[in-house]
């Protein structure tokens, strides 16, 4: 959707719609961004996820160190939550980076990032703490906002 402002001098007024327009290039920025967003994004999602799935228990920040930070906080069942979570983290990742059901899949994502800033990383502060997390709640806040784009699947199989 974009917006736009046309001034007309002979009724001397300002009108404002919300309609979509047709493809511009604020269109294809928006296009672009999104891109760059499920990119970024999706890549994140995508390398913790593979981490925690694949690589060793011992690896830092893998699935074991997740498992004993779930079992820290009082959650039932921790193994079973932290293999949950990377399997998500991954597939989402994937999903988000293929543009393919890009909101669908945003939403555990974000709801994954949301739990890591209040439960485990607030304590912390934000340096060190929350930040980076909140950083890629906010980016994938924006691209959930944004949606997809037309360089997707979502768009090539019409599932915007």
């Amino acid at each position: 959707m974009v917006c736009s402002m046309q001034y007309t001098r002979s009724a001397r007024k300002t009108s404002f719609s919300l309609a979509p327009q047709s493809k511009g290039p604020t269109s294809m920025t928006a296009d672009i961004a999104s891109v760059v967003l499920r990119v970024v994004v999706g890549g994140i999602f995508t390398a913790q996820g593979t981490r925690k799935v694949f690589a060793h228990h011992d690896v830092p920040f893998g699935r074991t160190p997740l498992t004993n930070m779930i079992a820290a906080q009082g959650f039932p069942n921790p193994h079973v939550l932290a293999l949950v979570t990377s399997v998500i983290e991954l597939l989402g990742g994937l999903l988000v980076l293929a543009g393919l059901m890009t909101r669908p899949a945003l939403i555990p994502l974000m709801a994954i990032l949301f739990m890591a800033v209040i439960r485990f990383k607030w304590s912390a502060g934000f340096f060190g703490g929350w930040d980076w997390p909140f950083s890629v709640l906010g980016g994938s806040a924006a691209l959930f906002i944004l949606g997809p784009g037309d360089y997707s699947l979502d768009s090539m199989l019409n599932l915007l």
